[in-house]
């Protein structure tokens, strides 16, 4: 089947392909910022890295959207109970690994770090907890 250069499908398709290759320089683009942001030791150019990330991360966001509806799959995400449970133990494991990294720094700074970052996951599991709770009763 040859596609007419003006048909819809044909106009889908090219957009989906650009979209793609959007997300894909979006991910390296926010890769490469998170690379470098440990390094960089200017508070400025820091909160600049910050805003690069979040404004990739919403780039990120509205373009899967934009893809999803080009492949017909609903826009909102489909939340699932094992994938949720999945997520909290993933967090889970990420806070038993930084407790090992505690345990293994020698410095007070990097101990710091490190426990701050173990306050962040366990806000990270309390939230997914509570998203569990909010999908399994709007699934009643």
């Amino acid at each position: 089947m040859v596609l007419d250069i003006d048909s819809p499908l044909k106009r889908k398709q090219d957009l989906y392909a650009l979209l793609k290759s959007q997300h894909e320089a979006e991910m390296k683009e926010m890769n490469h910022y998170m690379a470098i942001l440990s390094r960089i030791n200017n508070g400025i150019i820091k909160n600049y890295l910050h805003k690069l990330l979040d404004d990739g991360l919403r780039h990120i966001e509205y373009i899967s959207t934009m893809m999803s509806s080009i492949e017909g799959a609903s826009s909102s995400l489909n939340l699932t109970k094992k994938g949720i449970i999945n997520s909290i133990d993933e967090e889970k494991e990420s806070r038993d690994l930084l407790l090992k990294c505690i345990a293994l720094a020698d410095d007070v700074e990097t101990k710091s770090l490190l426990k701050s970052i173990i306050v962040d996951e366990e806000h990270h599991i309390k939230i997914l907890e509570h998203i569990e709770e909010l999908v399994s009763s709007s699934g009643k």
